[in-house]
Formats: C-alpha cells, sequence, structure tokens
C-alpha cells in the first residue's frame, strides 16, 4: 500500500510539472523589433500627423 502512495504521489507530481510546463510555453510572437525599427516606425507616425494623413 505504502509503495502504490509514492508511485501515485510522483504520478500526480509529474503531470503537475508537465502543466506547469504547457502553461509557461507560449506559441506568440511578440514585438521584438530592433530600437531602429521601432524609431523608423515613430519618425513615420509623426510625418503621417504633420501631413495631415491621420486615421482616426
Amino acid at each position: 500500500m505504502k509503495s502504490m502512495k509514492k508511485w501515485l504521489l510522483m504520478l500526480l507530481m509529474s503531470v503537475s510539472v508537465i502543466g506547469f510546463a504547457a502553461g509557461c510555453s507560449s506559441d506568440t510572437e511578440e514585438d521584438t523589433g530592433t530600437e531602429e525599427q521601432k524609431e523608423e516606425e515613430s519618425n513615420s507616425e509623426e510625418s503621417n500627423t504633420e501631413e495631415g494623413n491621420t486615421e482616426e
């Protein structure tokens, strides 16, 4: 009986560790653009604002 409890405990712990690992993984891509790319986007938005081409 004691041995069965140990195996059941190990099984449950394994399932929970796998569940935590799956919950922490991410399939979505984050915006990891470089600073230069972010500056270019910012500059293009400013030039659109100056020209009156804002999207509202």
